[in-house]
């Protein structure tokens, strides 16, 4: 009898520990789930594409016409503009007399900007050749290199700087791919 108790109670130890086994997964169970409910209460709502204002008001502030209105547009978007003209192939000779390049480098006239030019090889970024301010309406036909090239072909950037016409002040700047050959 004594052996068939101390089974009884080894069953009894088994069955404690399973329903403690059982408990403690349920409650790590809880705690995984209450954990990520927290974070994810935390975050904000994702959206696709934009998120439109809701404090707004319809229509135009009042105190412009819209003909003021354009005027205004018109002139930043005149003042943001900026024209370029430029021999994009050119040319020259890397000895001899004429050792002229034929930049064809050119301020519009109705452009209403100075602007400068400065070109580098794409390769090295050694500048070859810049430009002084040139006036609106003017331009440079050719001019040597500023720096010594054996023959070749070369592909280089020019930067145009433009600045204001009545206050020299740097407006802002572009630049175009350009490939330069010398020949001998």
């Amino acid at each position: 009898r004594d052996a068939q108790e101390s089974r009884g109670l080894g069953d009894v130890y088994k069955r404690q520990l399973q329903t403690m086994k059982k408990t403690l997964l349920l409650l790590a169970a809880l705690a995984a789930a209450a954990y990520f409910y927290i974070q994810g209460r935390d975050k904000a709502p994702q959206t696709e594409g934009l998120v439109y204002e809701a404090n707004v008001v319809s229509g135009d502030i009042p105190g412009k016409s819209r003909e003021e209105r354009q005027r205004e547009m018109d002139s930043l978007v005149e003042e943001g503009m900026l024209a370029m003209s430029m021999n994009i192939t050119p040319s020259g000779k890397v000895s001899g007399g004429d050792r002229g390049i034929n930049w064809l480098i050119e301020n519009p006239s109705n452009q209403g900007k100075l602007i400068r030019v400065e070109i580098t090889r794409d390769d090295t970024g050694e500048k070859i050749y810049e430009t002084g301010a040139i006036r609106p309406g003017n331009y440079v036909e050719s001019a040597p290199l500023e720096a010594e090239l054996p023959a070749g072909v070369y592909e280089c950037t020019a930067v145009f700087f433009a600045y204001g016409e009545e206050t020299e002040a740097f407006i802002g700047q572009a630049a175009v791919k350009l490939t330069l050959t010398l020949q001998e």
